[in-house]
């Protein structure tokens, strides 16, 4: 059964998206035995003093749904007696502020909730340590293989100095958040939006912006180590087949102070998550969090209740003259299949269709061509033409 929840806890955690293998994934018919299991994601850092916790239900294994858990009694307790309240301002999420001179280093922290049944669940404490500041980050050309042996790509691959003094924790989070410019390849200039319009060339929708956050878990630890010091741990690598670092690009890095057994939580989670083997390598790890039932301390509840200090670094990055990117046919404009009315035979749902003059080697003639409305609209991509503040 634990098996079934994990998976469930994986995707609620990340949203990750299961590749399609030669193995189909195997999902039980009836699953009349399933008792949903409670996840607690709750962290509260340094970094604002309002706070969010979210409160929710696995679901059935064949589905990948936010089951809010709500209608909850739910506060932070710390080791000083203070009680601070968090109220549900959205199905599953609870808000609530923990004050800053309440949220200084070696005070411990702990979470509480009720169900609207009665049931009572606690955390143990968490003792909040200081996160020293991001010293430094830099990258080198490198080349990748792919699944494919005989395919490697080239890409940027990013590191981290990480520097502390002994007197600092020895346990720390990595959260990396990318932002990145790309383009459209051609300016608007004739579209069909009931009838063909010709107009003067628009790049409104020609310079877009992205923000994600790299989903991989980047744990540190210098535990037993002389110094409290890290060179060049490995973070994400971004390779020449998108736009990603072709035009200007960055990354913001978030150090979070965690304590050991947060530390083994985030390790079983990326042993899972990310270093799964084959069919025949180890199996899953019990994933035990720090949440319990206060009268049945052996049910299990999904997820950890921690505290955290806070440091960010933002970088650019300055693509070297030496890196090339891969040629990108997917906006090479074609001859358009006219047969059957076709624009006009369009749902108006569809319009804008956007079109350029091609040469069509056929009748020797220039002609309307089109591409796929990417090509024309950057924000069909996932980005939008809002610049970031910081860029």
């Amino acid at each position: 059964m634990f098996k079934k929840y994990f998976i469930k806890f994986i995707a609620a955690l990340f949203g990750l998206l299961i590749e399609q293998s030669c193995i189909e994934p195997y999902i039980p018919e009836s699953q009349k035995d399933f008792v949903p299991k409670i996840i607690v994601d709750g962290l509260i850092t340094n970094e604002s003093e309002y706070q969010n916790i979210k409160l929710s239900y696995t679901s059935k294994i064949d589905s990948l749904l936010f089951i809010p858990l709500s209608g909850c009694f739910v506060e932070v307790l710390d080791d000083l007696g203070n009680s601070y309240f968090f109220e549900e301002t959205y199905p599953g999420n609870y808000n609530g502020k923990v004050t800053k001179e309440n949220f200084v280093s070696g005070r411990e922290f702990q979470l509480h909730f009720i169900l609207s049944n009665g049931e009572e669940y606690e955390s143990d404490m968490e003792k909040l340590t200081n996160s020293p500041p991001i010293d430094s980050i830099h990258y080198s050309l490198e080349t990748k293989p792919t699944t494919d042996p005989a395919i490697s790509y080239q890409g940027m691959q990013f590191y981290y100095n990480f520097k502390a003094s002994n007197e600092d924790n020895r346990y720390y989070r990595l959260v990396v958040e990318e932002t990145w410019e790309y383009h459209a390849t051609y300016p608007i200039s004739i579209f069909y939006s009931g009838g063909y319009q010709t107009i003067s060339p628009d790049s409104s929708l020609f310079f877009c912006y992205n923000t994600q956050r790299i989903n991989d878990i980047f744990l540190i630890s210098t535990d037993g180590f002389e110094k409290n010091e890290y060179e060049n741990f490995q973070l994400h690598f971004v390779d020449n087949q998108t736009q990603r670092l072709k035009y200007k690009y960055s990354i913001l890095l978030k150090q979070y102070s965690i304590s050991q057994n947060a530390s083994n939580f985030w390790a079983n989670l990326k042993k899972n998550s990310q270093e799964s083997g084959g069919l025949y390598e180890t199996q899953p790890a019990l994933v035990i969090g720090n949440i319990h039932h206060v009268n049945y301390p052996d049910q299990m509840v999904l997820g950890y209740f921690g505290v955290s200090s806070v440091q960010e670094k933002r970088i650019f990055f300055v693509k070297p003259d030496d890196f090339t990117f891969a040629q990108d046919f997917y906006c090479i404009a074609s001859k358009p299949n006219t047969e059957d009315g076709w624009p006009g035979q369009t749902d108006p749902t569809e319009w804008p269709i956007y079109f350029l003059y091609v040469f069509d080697m056929e009748t020797e003639s220039t002609i309307l061509g089109i591409a796929p409305v990417e090509c024309f609209d950057c924000t069909k991509s996932g980005g939008t033409t809002t610049k970031p503040e910081f860029w």
